[in-house]
């Protein structure tokens, strides 16, 4: 494969896209692991923000958006973190990528409306790498999509008679 033309000013290499998406999927899972250990005062109703002083605040499509806002317990927002940090496990490993980081861009999202007062400007820029990452072929080298599709191939290829 050439890379030299319009290919190189426009694109990028599939072995650049798979290292920003193992990049990404690590960073975003410490990030999340990171943030187990402030679920307790920063999201939950014992905490800073209670639903019930967010919940007379906000309208209903910020209610359909932020899936963090639908409870406001213990055992919710750590069921939520966890299935997080295993779409970021998934997005890194590039299983289901485009699908992972769907679901990581959304859930993501969900967790800095939860409590608006802990956005810094690395939740933006998580919001910006995940909202490209959805749109980019990510799973094209180095990832368990790739490797399943090329064993489809090879199964496929030789089921067919000659």
């Amino acid at each position: 494969m050439s890379w030299s033309g319009l290919g190189a000013a426009l694109g990028a290499p599939p072995t650049s896209l798979a290292l920003y998406r193992i990049t990404l999927g690590t960073l975003l899972f410490a990030e999340l692991f990171l943030r187990f250990n402030y679920l307790h005062p920063f999201y939950s109703d014992e905490g800073t923000l209670p639903m019930r002083l967010l919940g007379a605040e906000i309208d209903p499509i910020y209610r359909a958006v932020c899936l963090h806002c639908y409870s406001g317990s213990m055992l919710y927002e750590q069921v939520l973190l966890g299935m997080q940090c295993a779409a970021a496990l998934c997005l890194a490993a590039g299983f289901c990528t485009r699908f992972m980081a769907i679901v990581s861009w959304f859930l993501y999202l969900s967790l800095t409306l939860r409590n608006t007062w802990l956005a810094f400007i690395l939740d933006r820029y998580f919001h910006y790498l995940l909202f490209y990452a959805m749109l980019l072929p990510l799973g094209d080298v180095w990832s368990v999509d790739s490797w399943l599709s090329s064993k489809e191939k090879k199964g496929s290829s030789s089921e067919q008679p000659s």
